[in-house]
């Protein structure tokens, strides 16, 4: 009901207004950074952490600024939690370092205690998409290596099912890394480089996860660290240290449709979720890293942070 309350009132203060506007949805302390997220079935959101191997669930407040959060798990043998995909109703697969644990939200308790699934002799597991709901297969992308996994979580089996030099890493972002941000829409496996700003996708076999035509790149010189992508083919695009969220189209034409090089509301975008408002109005929810190693003006720094961006979007 919190949820429903919290909409409706971003709605209201919305009105028709066909810009796109951002409110804080919460906050964490400074020094956190907050990598990715899901959408629950009951509108709660959940965030993974990169500082602290950290899953998170947030409640939308019934005012703004007012939301709560919980914390459902601390991996404790993890650096860090990154990826994270929903497998069937409330039931979700969790990268944390190189491993990946099944999340059953289902369960009526306070906090969930997540069963491991497989570790992978992996370079950096990053992003993760449902391949196969009916097989519990995960598509998996690897930053360091530049390729993607295919892994099975009913047997915890693992295969490369993905190797492209769209997906190559280079250090140009002060690190070695390449493919990141991973979704499955609609027959297509979309991907991102981060270091080389482009955003790609390859026509893909929904059983196997193999590659079914040719890697194309569609837009060129976007930086992003995780994205979404609707039925359409229209990617959101968190830019990271750009500090914007880029909308793609199919065609590869994008522009910036909410922050700037200099905004303290998207500093270091990290990732993009969809979210419905009850009138099945859109919703973009928008993860922060905060505070990075470029903050804002070299002098602002702000803990990461979840965010609504609502209108023409």
């Amino acid at each position: 009901m919190a949820f429903i309350v919290f909409l409706l009132t971003v709605l209201c203060a919305l009105g028709s207004s066909p810009t796109p506007s951002l409110y804080d949805v919460y906050r964490f302390s400074n020094g956190t950074w907050v990598e990715n997220i899901a959408v629950r079935p009951n509108g709660n959101l959940l965030v993974t952490l990169v500082n602290t191997p950290e899953l998170w669930e947030i409640t939308p407040s019934t005012h703004l600024g007012r939301s709560t959060a919980r914390l459902v798990y601390y991996f404790d043998t993890a650096d860090s939690v990154n990826g994270i995909t929903e497998l069937s109703p409330d039931i979700y697969a969790i990268v944390a370092s190189n491993s990946v644990w099944k999340v059953d939200l289902n369960v009526c308790q306070n906090v969930s205690k997540p069963i491991q699934i497989a570790t992978l002799p992996a370079g950096t597991l990053n992003g993760m998409a449902t391949l196969d709901e009916e097989r519990g297969s995960v598509a998996i992308s690897d930053s360091q290596l530049g390729l993607v996994w295919r892994l099975n979580t009913h047997t915890g089996n693992y295969t490369v099912i993905h190797q492209d030099e769209t997906m190559a890493p280079t250090d140009e972002l002060g690190l070695m890394l390449g493919i990141n941000g991973l979704r499955i829409t609609n027959g297509y496996m979309y991907y991102n480089n981060s270091p080389r700003r482009i955003f790609c996708r390859v026509h893909i076999d929904r059983h196997t996860g193999g590659a079914l035509g040719p890697y194309e790149t569609i837009a060129h010189n976007v930086l992003a660290d995780d994205f979404a992508v609707n039925s359409n083919g229209v990617a959101y695009l968190a830019g990271l240290t750009d500090n914007v969220v880029t909308k793609v189209f199919p065609n590869g034409s994008h522009k910036i449709i909410a922050g700037s090089l200099d905004s303290k509301d998207l500093m270091t975008a990290t990732s993009v979720a969809f979210g419905k408002f009850p009138n099945g109005r859109d919703i973009l929810y928008v993860t922060t890293g905060g505070e990075s190693e470029h903050p804002v003006n070299n002098t602002h720094t702000r803990g990461g942070k979840v965010m609504a961006l609502v209108g023409d979007l």
